[in-house]
Parts: structure tokens; C-alpha cells; sequence
């Protein structure tokens, strides 16, 4: 059995392995959603023979959570048919992936005849294959989602399969960069096999066994020790999508944690059946959902198999939390995953409400695509059609960090997915005929609390130089924003305008998403609306309040609207007796206030959704109400 020094020393070594795997990926990917954007994760898993259990990881924490599944799924369907050199490939939502855009690599290391860890890397593929670029938003089956990607091997014992490369290339629109993303993942898989040929040959198979065992248990003791902390009892909780992108609206996640001494129970009994819309989070999706928020919780537990040793989570079937096939699942990854950690994070609050705070990011995203007219056009990654351009802009995804206990929303990407990263606006405006024209956090979108979320992202942009152009629009949480924590207001909401200010002007904020052809001349403007506050925003110190009213992220009337001080317009300082009496004031309304402040007014006003809302609002007050 490994000492806990030496356990602590190949823990903190592989650690090391799948970050280094992880950077691999981002520095090799031609795909400015990963390079740029760093959609994309990996990790070390050992194998016993049976089950696949994550070691270490590193990158977007939904991608190596969900490459466990991922793992189990390709070593059994390849059991009795491995070998060493042997690579798979994975990318089928009902056979281990998550969603057809997200691909698997798998890479079997052998010691003793046997694979014994396995190194693995997940991304976001630019396009596959699907009837539209980069995604089928209209699909309504698996099979229109694009190549639905089974177990297969694109290596055997080390011999490449020709014919597999040519039929995955021969289904894209940007075969050189399909190639280069698995290429990428490949190269990153081969860096994780050969360190932990290093490790063993350091310290020996049995003692790097043990060592793994020895952290999985220490992992799982820990969260044990926490579970006990906690109180015993049964903790609902509901989310809402505002829809699923296809007939469908309000759709539900519902969800009890029950703790029970040293043991957790999470399921999602009550939720809203599958649609035959994008929002249908498959199986594994879902249950890395859940081990985001339980990581979020208990930062100081090393994250692997261990820690979850003591949880237990029923998803029933045919639900948005586990479709069957063949339900597209084309958006579940980021929508209903978003709603899925919220829920489970809402039940948490009431048993840990010190710390909580967001654990998902949602979408906002116009995709555009089309014609690169410019005369010195960055180099095109199609080889069929050089002049074809295919452009993500998926910067304002970013904008949903919550406030958390004693802490602001500190900008950007929530805590799970902080190791992410906004594409660089400079370099987008070089690969793609786009020109921005605004990016930066808008006044009075923060989410008001005793410690506020991070404010909405805007941005305003032209496609110039582009021709034959359309946009796909996807936006969620807009009548159901990010919420806000222990009496926090929930987020503004986000939103999409095609044609801003002009006569056939277009909003995706309701519908969600829309396809449209549209002049590339004419402005684009996208709002992210960042995650909720924390505690009551009339406890907020006067003081923080006053720094964001000089830093413009609140403005003179929603310091006074939104936290009850009153800051003097001439003098710049606050008036202590006036905020006083305003505060008091305000905590003597009878009622409960409706937790949002004037820039989520102000969002609901300019996506036109006010009548949607007050529906909402009244059917929720009739099931408190209940």
C-alpha cells in the first residue's frame, strides 16, 4: 500500500500530465474555438479491467467529467479487441459522447499486456457534417445532428485507417481542420501516455496503482467528512429553459438532494419529459453536471473518481436529463446542462448557502457564415471552397460568473469553466470578414446583491467583406436568467438583435433562435447578461457601491434603485443619512420584492418580452403559492 507522501507526489504528478495534455490541445488545434476560446478538456483515467475512473484532469471541467462515460463505453465496446497503438474515437451522445459537435479521443496505455490508464481528450469540432454549418439548430432526430460517431478506432495497433479518416473528412465542410482537431487531440493523448510511462518507470506499476487507490479513497473520505457537516434532509429545487428551440416553453429541471448521513442522493423525478428539440441532455452530460456543482462546493477536495464514491443520481429515463434515442441532444451540453447545475446548486443553498454561486455558463452566440470576399483573406481551413468563411462568436458564452459569499462576480466565465478563454476580438477581425464596433461590460447589468454578479457583456459588430451571408441566432435565459443566490437578483438575461435599429430589425431573445439571411453591413448586437448577486443588495456596503458607481459598472439611479444609496451627483461621495432612511424605507414594503434590478428591467422592455415574463411570474406565485 503507497505511503500518503508518495500517493500525494503521483497524485500532484498526473495532475500535472493532463494539464500539460490539456495545453497541448489548445496550442495545436487550428480551431479558434479551442486555440482561441479553449473549448476543450482531457485527462488521465486508470482501468481496472471493469470500470474506467478519472485520475486527473484538466481543461472545461463539463468535457472530463463527461470522458469517464466516454472511456467506459469505448473499452467496453472494444473488449477483448484492444491492443497496443489501438486510438479511438467517439463522438455519439447514445454511445458515450455528449453531443455530436464534441469529439473523443481515447488513447488505451498498456502495461503487463493490459490497458491500465487511458489518456483522453475532448473538444468542440468546427463543423460535423451536419445539414448547416457548425450545428443543425432545426434538427428534430440524433441522425440530423451530423456523424453520429460510435466506438471506432482510427488507429489499429498503430496502423491508421485510411478509410475512417477519409469518411469523416469526406462529411465536412472543413476537412483540414476536422483532421487538425483530431490531430490535436491525438498529439495531447500521446503526451499524457508518455508521462505516465515515465511515472511508472520512476516508481513501478504496483506502487502507481496504489498511489491512485490511496488518492481515490482519500478524495472520497474527505466528502464523506463533509456530507456529515452537513444536515440530513431531503432539498428541492427547479430550473426553467426559456425553451427548447423548437415548440416547446418553461421547461423544467426539478431536482431533490438528499443527504443522509455520509451519503448523497440527487435526482431529477419531476422533471419535463424529452422534447424533439436541441435542449436534451444526454446521460452523461447530466451527471457531469451534477459533479460540477459538488466540486464548485468543496474546492479543497482533490477532484477524481473518489469523490464521488459517496453519490448516487437517478435520472429517469426519457426525460430532458436522459433522452432516449433518437431525441437530438444537439444543445445539451451548455442548454439544459445550465439549468441542470442551477437546480442543483438552488437545492444546495439551503443546506450551504456560504457557498454557492454559479456553476454553469448558458448560450449566446450568433454564428454567421458565407462568402469571404476580402482581398487578402486569412488563410481558409476548407479546401473545397477557399472562400468560404464560418465564424462562432461565442465571446459573450463568457459573461456568467455569479456572486458568491464575501466575493463579486469577478467577470468572465463561471468558476467550473474559468480555465476558458473570450476569443480575442483583434484576431477574430483577421480570420473573418467581421469588424467590432463595441465590446465592453454594460452600466447597471450587474446583478444587484450584497456582493454583485458580473456585469452583462455587449457587443455591436459588421460582417464586412462578407457576402451570401447568414446568421445563426441562439440565445437562452432571457425569461429565465442566471439566478441569483440567498436573496441575490438573478442576472439581466441575454439576447440577440439582427438589423439593430432598422425597420426588418430582429430579436432572438424569446423564440431563442432564428436563421436569417441578412446584410452584412447592418449591426449584429448580442448581450450576455452575467450570473445573479448574492444576499440582499440593501446590505451591501455603501462604500462597494460607490467604487462601482465611479467605475461605471452602476450608474446614479441604480445605486439608489437597485442598493438603496444615494450618492450625490456633484460630490461623487455617498449621503450616509439619506441611504439610511432610503434603506429603511425599502425594508419596510410589505411583499416580496421581485429580485431584479433596472438593467434586467431594462433588458425585459427591449427584447419585448414583458407579457412573457408577467405569465411566468404568476405561475410561479401560484405554485409557491402550493
Amino acid at each position: 500500500m503507497s505511503d500518503p507522501i508518495t500517493a500525494e507526489i503521483i497524485r500532484s504528478y498526473i495532475d500535472t500530465s493532463a494539464e500539460q495534455l490539456y495545453e497541448t490541445i489548445c496550442r495545436t488545434s487550428p480551431n479558434p474555438q479551442v486555440n482561441e476560446g479553449k473549448d476543450c478538456g482531457g485527462g488521465i483515467y486508470s482501468y481496472d479491467g471493469t470500470t474506467a475512473k478519472l485520475v486527473g484532469r484538466a481543461g472545461i471541467i463539463a468535457h472530463s467529467f463527461a470522458l469517464t462515460t466516454s472511456c467506459q463505453v469505448g473499452l467496453d465496446f472494444f473488449r477483448g479487441d484492444l491492443h497496443p497503438g489501438d486510438v479511438l474515437l467517439i463522438g455519439d451522445p447514445y454511445h458515450g459522447g455528449s453531443h455530436c459537435g464534441c469529439w473523443t479521443v481515447v488513447v488505451p496505455i498498456f502495461f503487463g499486456g493490459r490497458p491500465r490508464f487511458l489518456a483522453a481528450a475532448r473538444l468542440h469540432v468546427m463543423d460535423q457534417g451536419a445539414p448547416t454549418p457548425n450545428l443543425n439548430y432545426y434538427c428534430r432526430d440524433i441522425w440530423q445532428e451530423g456523424l453520429r460517431l460510435s466506438p471506432l478506432k482510427l488507429y489499429e495497433r498503430g496502423e491508421r485507417r485510411r478509410e475512417v479518416w477519409d469518411w469523416i473528412t469526406a462529411n465536412n465542410r472543413v476537412p483540414i481542420a476536422v483532421e487538425g482537431d483530431i490531430e490535436a487531440m491525438l498529439g495531447a493523448c500521446q503526451i499524457g501516455e508518455r508521462a505516465m510511462r515515465e511515472l511508472v518507470d520512476r516508481h513501478g506499476l504496483e506502487t502507481v496503482e496504489d498511489a491512485v487507490e490511496w488518492t481515490f479513497g482519500y478524495s472520497e473520505r474527505k466528502f464523506r467528512d463533509q456530507l456529515r457537516r452537513w444536515p440530513d434532509g431531503e432539498y428541492t429545487a427547479d430550473s426553467y429553459a426559456d425553451g427548447d428551440w423548437a415548440d416547446h416553453s418553461d421547461l423544467r429541471i426539478q431536482v431533490a438532494v438528499t443527504i443522509d448521513d455520509d451519503r448523497m442522493t440527487v435526482d431529477f423525478a419531476g422533471s419535463d419529459e424529452q422534447t424533439d428539440g436541441l435542449i436534451n441532455s444526454a446521460r452523461p452530460n447530466t451527471i457531469a453536471y451534477v459533479c460540477i456543482v459538488l466540486s464548485a462546493l468543496c474546492p479543497d477536495i482533490p477532484v477524481n473518481a473518489g469523490f464521488f464514491e459517496p453519490l448516487t443520481i437517478h435520472l429517469p429515463e426519457g426525460t430532458i436529463v436522459h433522452p432516449t434515442a433518437p431525441t437530438p441532444t444537439m444543445t445539451g451540453t451548455v442548454t439544459a446542462g445550465c439549468q441542470i447545475a442551477s437546480a442543483v446548486m438552488k437545492a444546495c443553498e439551503q443546506f450551504a448557502p456560504e457557498r454557492v454561486g454559479s456553476a454553469s455558463i448558458d448560450i449566446t452566440g450568433p454564428l454567421v457564415y458565407g462568402t469571404d470576399e476580402r482581398e487578402h483573406r486569412f488563410q481558409s481551413i476548407s479546401s473545397r471552397n477557399p472562400r468560404f468563411f464560418m465564424f462562432v462568436d461565442i465571446s459573450m458564452v463568457s459573461m456568467s460568473s455569479s456572486a458568491a459569499y464575501e466575493q463579486d462576480g469577478w467577470g468572465m466565465w463561471a468558476t467550473p469553466f474559468s480555465v476558458a478563454s473570450p476569443v480575442n476580438v483583434e484576431f477574430s477581425e483577421i480570420q473573418s470578414p467581421t469588424l467590432y464596433r463595441q465590446t465592453e461590460l454594460s452600466t447597471d447589468s450587474a446583478a444587484p446583491g450584497q456582493w454583485r454578479g458580473t456585469p452583462a457583456l455587449a457587443i455591436r459588430r459588421v460582417d464586412r467583406g462578407a457576402s451570401d451571408v447568414k446568421a445563426m441566432l441562439l440565445a437562452q435565459s432571457l425569461v429565465h436568467p442566471l439566478p441569483g443566490w440567498v436573496g441575490g437578483y438573478e442576472g439581466a438575461g441575454n439576447f440577440i438583435v439582427v438589423n439593430e435599429g432598422e425597420p426588418d430589425e430582429m430579436i432572438a431573445g424569446e423564440l431563442g433562435i432564428a436563421h436569417v439571411a441578412y446584410d452584412p453591413a447592418k449591426t449584429i448586437f448580442a448581450q450576455s447578461g452575467g450570473g445573479g448577486g448574492w444576499g440582499d443588495p440593501l446590505d451591501r456596503d455603501p462604500a462597494a457601491v460607490l467604487d462601482d458607481v465611479l467605475d461605471e459598472y452602476v450608474s446614479l439611479d441604480g445605486a439608489k434603485s437597485d442598493y438603496g444609496v444615494v450618492v450625490d451627483a456633484a460630490t461623487r461621495t455617498v449621503d450616509a443619512e439619506a441611504t439610511e432612511r432610503e434603506r429603511a424605507a425599502r425594508k419596510r414594503e410589505p411583499g416580496p420584492r421581485k429580485r431584479r434590478g433596472i438593467g434586467r428591467e431594462w433588458t425585459i422592455e427591449r427584447a419585448g418580452i414583458e407579457a412573457r415574463v408577467d405569465r411566468v411570474d404568476r405561475l410561479r406565485d401560484a405554485a409557491s403559492a402550493r
